[in-house]
Parts: structure tokens; C-alpha cells; sequence
């Protein structure tokens, strides 16, 4: 991308905050494809976008044997070192339990969404199901009466 002044990732402190971590990857993942980088080059640099609790992870288990790491792997081990071990069982929960409250039904179903790509085996029916349960019963009522239920929509 010639021409391009290319604005590098931030820098992730290792913080467990889930939109953070989400940002920085992001960021990583893009500027790394933008600037045709292969998980090999990429380890060796992505350490500069990182810092506190990330950055002593990477320095004391993935510098050590950085030919042997790949970005996804990494990502996956530094989710696991900076969160707290029950993070994604709460996270699971979160999903299992959530309940519409005041927020529009559009919101509702992205907010869903969003918890449950965190779960590669959370199915679409799955879903649907959590969306039937929190949904506002009112709501579920005009559902119903659309002739919609878990099985159809």
C-alpha cells in the first residue's frame, strides 16, 4: 500500500478488558495484513504494540521460542494469561441469563450476537433460544401470535 502513512496498532497493556483486547487485535490483525506480514514477522514485532502484563508474557514465554508461536496461538495464550481464569465461564453466563430490559429488541439481539462469538459451539438454535427466554414477555407474545417460536425464527 504504497503512498498510505499506515497509523500502527495501539498498544494493549494486558488489562482484562474484553473491548480493549478486542481493539487491539483488530488493529493488529489490519495493520498486519495491510502491510502483508506473515505470523512469523509478525511475532517478532507485535511486541511493540504491547506493554505491562502483555508485554512480560510475551517476553518470558513467546520471545524465548518465537519460531515456534503463531499470532493465533498467541492471542489465545495471551487471552489466557491476562484473564481471569473463570472470565469465559462468566461470559458464558452472561449470554445463558441475558434479559432484554429497557434495551430495544435490535440492541437486544446484537448484544446476543456479540457474547456469542466469543463460543465456536454456540449454534445459531442456541440463539434463538437465548433470544426466547430474555426477550420481554410482551414481546414473546406478539411472537407467538406472528405464529414465530425457537423452532421457526
Amino acid at each position: 500500500m504504497k503512498g498510505i502513512d499506515l497509523k500502527p496498532p495501539c498498544v494493549w497493556d494486558g488489562k482484562p478488558e474484553l473491548e480493549a483486547f478486542d481493539q487491539w487485535k483488530y488493529e493488529v490483525e489490519t495493520w498486519r495484513e495491510l502491510n502483508g506480514l506473515d505470523d512469523r514477522l509478525m511475532i517478532q514485532i507485535i511486541v511493540n504494540f504491547m506493554s505491562g502484563q502483555a508485554r512480560t508474557f510475551f517476553m518470558t514465554h513467546v520471545a524465548p521460542t518465537s519460531s515456534e508461536w503463531s499470532m493465533e496461538k498467541l492471542y489465545d495464550e495471551l487471552f489466557t494469561y491476562c484473564f481471569p481464569p473463570d472470565f469465559k465461564r462468566r461470559l458464558r453466563e452472561k449470554l445463558m441469563a441475558a434479559l432484554q430490559g429497557s434495551s430495544d429488541v435490535r440492541d437486544f439481539v446484537r448484544e446476543l450476537q456479540k457474547l456469542a462469538m466469543r463460543f465456536p459451539d454456540v449454534k445459531e438454535r442456541q440463539l434463538r433460544e437465548y433470544f426466547w427466554n430474555g426477550v420481554r414477555p410482551r414481546i414473546r407474545i406478539e411472537l407467538i401470535g406472528e405464529d414465530l417460536d425457537t423452532d421457526t425464527n
